[in-house]
């Protein structure tokens, strides 16, 4: 069909069989055969043969108008791949968890928005496990996250956190701790003296807020204090690390938070810091798509501008100052 359509179109704009079927570089007869064949399809005629020059019936004038629709449709395709070829426009649904989303992506998005402001970012919100198997189902094409699966995803590291304590400043047990102690405005500035780990288990008797069992930060913060011999006593159990963060400052208890957290922050003076004198108190942020699935151009650009974005800081040693 789409044949005969490029056959009828030739001999409208040449009004001749037989010069058409010279750039088609197909003989007349052939020509003439493969139209009649396609009348005969329609029920109706195309071309009056007995007029000179070659002209158009009422059935073949409404014909050729919807080719030249067609055709306008297929050279919007066509440009549209181009474009997209050349990353002009296309579409990309990115995902993080909400702290994520609120500390890391707005840079990346930033950045990849000033090079290629045609393509539309969609951003997705929620919990890792959730995150994932959407990325596995394909529903996003990128996940942010700090432990995807190897097996069934790709991944490049972002950046390396330092995991920290996070203990309201009025606390007795900062009393003993003092050469500890870092304020927010110390790790936000890296200056002053460098402080030495503490550690954990000088906090085995307080209070911890904790994130929910599914959250990395949960896991980690148990293995953490398991390593330093306690398991921790939690007054409450949050979705949030922002959230664990924000009643530590009301008094409700420690919480582990990371230093990209406390780049993030103002210097309320209610909170004391502390690194953690643990090989292990160290995190990855992941960009991974899954794995055997095809990337498209988009998703490749997004992956380059996040990698500069973040180039090397996940092979920093992170001392915080």
């Amino acid at each position: 069909m789409f044949q005969f359509m490029d056959y009828v179109y030739a001999v409208y704009q040449e009004k001749s069989f037989t010069a058409a079927a010279k750039n088609l570089f197909i003989s007349q007869p052939a020509l003439s055969a493969s139209i009649k064949k396609l009348e005969g399809q329609l029920g109706v005629t195309l071309f009056d043969r007995t007029a000179s020059p070659v002209r158009l019936t009422p059935a073949g004038e409404a014909y050729i108008e919807a080719v030249q629709e067609v055709y306008r449709i297929r050279r919007e395709l066509e440009e549209k791949l181009n474009d997209i070829s050349k990353l002009k426009t296309g579409h990309l649904v990115v995902s993080g968890a909400n702290f994520i989303s609120s500390f890391v992506l707005p840079e990346i998005l930033m950045a990849f928005a000033g090079e290629y402001p045609g393509i539309q970012v969609q951003m997705v919100e929620s919990n890792s496990p959730s995150l994932t198997e959407q990325l596995l189902s394909e529903e996003i094409d990128l996940l942010i996250d700090y432990h995807p699966d190897e097996k069934l995803c790709v991944s490049y590291p972002l950046l390396s956190e330092e995991i920290l304590l996070c203990v309201p400043s009025g606390w007795a047990v900062n009393e003993q701790l003092g050469h500890f102690a870092l304020s927010a405005g110390e790790i936000q500035r890296r200056q002053g003296p460098k402080r030495p780990g503490v550690q954990l288990q000088m906090f085995s008797q307080q209070k911890f807020l904790l994130l929910k069992p599914g959250n990395d930060m949960n896991r980690r913060a148990l293995q953490l204090c398991k390593n330093s011999g306690f398991v921790p006593e939690a007054s409450l159990y949050l979705d949030q690390l922002m959230t664990s963060y924000n009643l530590a400052k009301a008094g409700l208890g420690i919480a582990f938070v990371t230093d990209t957290l406390v780049h993030n922050i103002e210097d309320s003076g209610t909170c004391l810091f502390y690194r953690l004198a643990q090989e292990n108190a160290r995190r990855t942020l992941f960009l991974a798509h899954k794995r055997n699935r095809y990337l498209t151009l988009a998703a490749r650009a997004f992956i380059g501008t996040a990698l500069r974005v973040y180039g090397g800081r996940a092979a920093q040693d992170g001392a915080v100052i």
